[in-house]
Order: structure tokens, then sequence, then C-alpha cells
């Protein structure tokens, strides 16, 4: 199951994801790419997957991304593979995404999963 946290920045969407994964085993988060330099108290593969920005161009050419976007002059995306792979694991996938992001994000996976038996609903 996927569940997509939505809203604009501060709105509190990390904080609901983490309470998640800390009070229900079976939830993952799932981290966007992003250009954007690692800050304090970062984590790769948790809180960001960390590329340079000449990387993202790369993985954007190669048709890497479900959606992307520029934020701040930096790029911040959501990969095919790992969110293929996540969601195959069974587990309840939690992925924050700004509004913008999350229409591009919706679009794609109701056109990918709606064909393959998977529920998606939007509030």
């Amino acid at each position: 199951m996927l569940v997509i946290l939505s809203g604009v920045a501060g709105a509190g969407k990390d904080t609901i994801k983490k309470e998640l994964i800390k009070r229900m085993e079976n939830v993952e988060s799932l981290p966007s790419f992003t250009s954007r330099s690692m800050r304090e108290g970062d984590i790769e593969g948790q809180t960001y997957n960390f590329v340079s920005k000449e990387e993202f161009e790369e993985m954007i050419k190669r048709e890497e991304f479900y959606e992307y976007d520029i934020h701040h002059n930096q790029y911040y995306g959501t990969s095919r593979k790992l969110l293929n792979e996540k969601i195959k694991s069974g587990k309840v996938i939690v992925k924050d995404i700004d509004v913008n992001r999350n229409r591009a994000l919706k679009r794609v996976i109701k056109k990918r999963y709606e064909s393959n038996n998977y529920i998606f609903k939007s509030a």
C-alpha cells in the first residue's frame, strides 16, 4: 500500500511520517532523490537519496523518475525503481511530497497501478 502525505512546506508531513514508522511495524518511508546538499540530521537513503545535479539530470534523461520538480534551484524526484521495489515488498509505503509534485505522482501512479488490480483513492 502506498500512502501519500502531501502539503506545503512546514505542514507536518515529515512529523506524521515519522510517527507512523515509529508506531507501526510494517511501515517504511519512500525518500525522494534530491540534488541538494545534505544538512545536519539528514541520513542518506532515509531523509533523501542525495545525488549531484549532473547525476539527477542524467537520471531524468534515462526516465528514472515518476515525477520530478525544481524547488529552490534543487531537483527533487520520485524514483520509479525504488517505488516499484518498495510496493512489491508488501509493506505500507509512506511518501511525503509537496502539493505540486503530488499531482504529477498521483496521475502516474493511478495510470500504472489501477491496471494491475490496485485500488487508488484520492482525497
